[in-house]
């Protein structure tokens, strides 16, 4: 009886065992998360003042254009972001605290009163930012006029992640725009082990998940509202419309410019029905202020007016048959639509963040300048290569020669004294009447007998511009 005792009081001390060295394998400081890539860190540390201070540390991988973790929220609307990319200085990354009021870009929030410490900085071959939190951390305005918080007592606190593309992106404002995420996730984290006596939180590569779990992580859908707002644009304004001048310049295919001009029209539109949708999931065009978004607005006004200027210069054109004073119009606004579509073209290159593409499109300016005014030029000059300046048959300028009889006499030479003799009629004429119209041999164009049209090459057919 007294072993059988001894022997449930020492199976009960051995199951007791492992939780003891468990928590003390736990002895607090801070909790960490490690996205499954590596893509971004993130460490955090109450320490002893639990009622305003935060301490974090954020790491992002360098060849990301960004990083961030939201914290108080699960999702993006109502999350703290902080915010961490590269800066102009040399070695150096800029902080950015943000808020989130939905699935769009969140805004800088100037509120949160931070002091970056020295652990901040490009370190090896990624971007730290180690911050303690004075006030701002721990509550927040969250959409509809509510709080966003974060509870230090909260064992399993949401949170979110989430970076950029893989670029080179540089900025010290702390309110620069972004590109669109290419990765995010969710975890969860235990903050209330972090209370009490630590050092500062800290990141390296052989940082494991402690104090946190992951809920989710996943790559981004592409955001091709903007690739694509720029391929209609381009295409439509700056490739569709100069071909509509070389059809109508070169070879005067009316209906055919009329059919091209009237595709790239709905291509413009179309772009601009994508471009302004999509400028609602960033802060620097949720406004619409920006000169490319006005230049925009422009260019599709005057493209409507545009089109409405051809169609009544063509109908009154048909009638009758010369220049209208709708053509005029429609002539000058068409180079003003192509010359501003153009030069927004690049501002919204450099809008979106994709400056390297305006040297693309330089080239493709330069090309289809070259090539329509080869094509253009080069066929007048062909017409009247082939045509010359005075009909069919004529290639050059003929030299005009005088009539015999008024030609200047040879040098040294005097017109004579005498007066010419009369006329008078060969002998074997004397006597002669009239000769009898029947017995005339008809003239050529006095002739009953119609000439070979096959044989009269009077050129192509001549018909007023309409331009």
């Amino acid at each position: 009886m007294l072993l059988r005792k001894l022997g449930h009081a020492l199976a009960a001390t051995a199951a007791l065992f492992p939780v003891t060295s468990a928590k003390e394998k736990d002895e607090g400081g801070q909790s960490t998360f490690v996205s499954p890539d590596g893509d971004v860190a993130f460490a955090i540390d109450i320490g002893e003042n639990t009622n305003t201070e935060v301490y974090f540390s954020l790491r992002v991988k360098k060849n990301r254009s960004w990083g961030a973790v939201g914290l108080g929220s699960e999702d993006m609307p109502g999350a703290l972001f902080l915010m961490v990319y590269k800066s102009r200085t040399t070695n150096n990354v800029t902080f950015s605290p943000r808020l989130a009021y939905g699935h769009y870009e969140p805004y800088y929030w100037d509120e949160m009163d931070y002091e970056i410490l020295n652990t901040t900085g490009i370190i090896d071959d990624h971007m730290v930012a180690t911050i303690r939190c004075k006030s701002g951390c721990r509550s927040w305005p969250s959409h509809g006029g509510q709080k966003g918080y974060l509870d230090v007592y909260d064992h399993n606190s949401k949170a979110v992640f989430a970076f950029g593309p893989k670029e080179d992106y540089y900025s010290d404002d702390t309110d620069a725009p972004l590109k669109y995420h290419a990765g995010y996730g969710s975890f969860s984290l235990d903050i209330k082990r972090t209370h009490g006596k630590s050092e500062l939180p800290s990141l390296s590569d052989s940082t494991k998940d402690v104090g946190s779990e992951l809920i989710y992580a996943t790559k981004a859908k592409p955001n091709w509202a903007s690739p694509l707002h720029g391929v209609f644009m381009v295409l439509s304004i700056i490739f569709l419309m100069p071909i509509g001048v070389v059809l109508l310049r070169s070879g005067g295919w009316v209906k055919w410019h009329a059919l091209n001009q009237s595709i790239a029209t709905l291509g413009v539109f179309a772009g601009f029905g994508i471009g302004v949708a999509n400028s609602f999931y960033y802060q620097r065009s949720r406004s619409f202020d920006d000169p490319h978004q006005i230049i925009g607005f422009v260019v599709t006004g005057l493209l409507l007016g545009q089109f409405g200027l051809g169609v009544m210069h063509h109908t009154q054109y048909r009638r009758t048959q010369a220049p209208t004073k709708y053509g005029k119009f429609h002539l000058w606004v068409g180079r003003i639509i192509l010359f501003l579509g153009t030069l927004n073209a690049f501002l919204g290159f450099t809008f979106a963040l994709n400056r390297k593409f305006g040297m693309l499109l330089a080239l493709l300016i330069i090309f289809i300048c070259i090539s329509s005014l080869i094509l253009i030029y080069g066929r007048r000059y062909m017409d009247k290569r082939r045509l010359g300046p005075r009909g069919p048959g004529l290639a050059g300028p003929q030299q005009y020669s005088a009539p015999p009889w008024r030609e200047p006499p040879p040098q040294h030479m005097g017109y004579p004294s005498d007066p010419p003799p009369g006329y008078q009629p060969p002998s074997n004429q004397a006597g002669l009447g009239q000769m009898s119209p029947a017995l005339r041999s008809p003239s050529p164009w006095q002739s009953n007998d119609k000439d070979d049209e096959a044989d009269l090459n009077l050129g192509r057919e001549q018909r007023p511009r309409e331009f």
